[in-house]
């Protein structure tokens, strides 16, 4: 079986990002404005240092810290140099677990594949894990120009999606946000939540949607 027509290809580089993190300004020009713009700066310094001070206490309790790593960054090599032979390996796998793998070329194939899935169970709200890929491709807004709306459910993507922002972070979404303005977020997206909360406010409950469908 020959798939590698349909497997994922290294995107052109282009100096304003692609899909949804595609911005309106090159990354030089971006970073000079956002540089003078101190909150921003401030919530970033602080996310950094608590970050490498957590990293730093973690690390430090592997003596061959640096050896682990360095075989970690072998294996993933090894995984990106075989990767068309590795992503049949797991369709084989996935498909015999009763699952099924759909391919695609690019940002707007995938979407489409995604957005049919959905449409072929007649829902029209989708609850969706963290996935930084979707971002790319820009999935959320392809499902909301269908009429139908995904729900986050990562904290970090939430509070993305709340603030009809963008990702910041490939691990850490919302680093560029602090407590009160995550505060802030949730009051004005999230109905029911407390005006009195001093910390991250819990969600209301959801009503029920008459049909759901899952999506990872």
């Amino acid at each position: 079986m020959n798939t590698f027509l349909g497997m994922p290809a290294t995107p052109p580089r282009s100096p304003y990002g692609t899909g949804n993190l595609r911005g309106e300004r090159t990354f030089p020009e971006a970073a000079r404005g956002e540089l003078r713009d101190e909150q921003l700066r401030g919530n970033l310094g602080r996310a950094t240092r608590t970050i490498r001070a957590k990293r730093l206490h973690v690390t430090g309790e592997l003596p061959d810290w640096e050896e682990l790593r360095e075989a970690g960054a072998a294996i993933k090599t090894d995984a990106m140099n075989r990767l068309p032979e590795l992503l049949e390996q797991l369709e084989q796998k996935v498909t015999e677990r009763g699952g099924t793998v759909h391919w695609a070329r690019d940002g707007d194939e995938a979407n489409r594949i995604v957005a049919g899935l959905i449409q072929e169970t007649g829902s029209r709200e989708v609850i969706k894990v963290k996935s930084m890929a979707t971002q790319e491709t820009g999935l959320n807004e392809h499902l909301e120009s269908l009429g139908i709306t995904p729900h986050e459910t990562d904290l970090a993507e939430l509070i993305v999606q709340l603030a009809h922002d963008r990702p910041s972070h490939i691990l850490v979404p919302a680093i560029h946000r602090n407590r009160d303005e995550i505060r802030r977020i949730f009051l004005d997206g999230i109905p029911g939540v407390d005006p009195g909360s001093t910390t991250c406010p819990p969600t209301s409950p959801r009503p029920p949607a008459p049909t759901c469908a899952r999506s990872s």
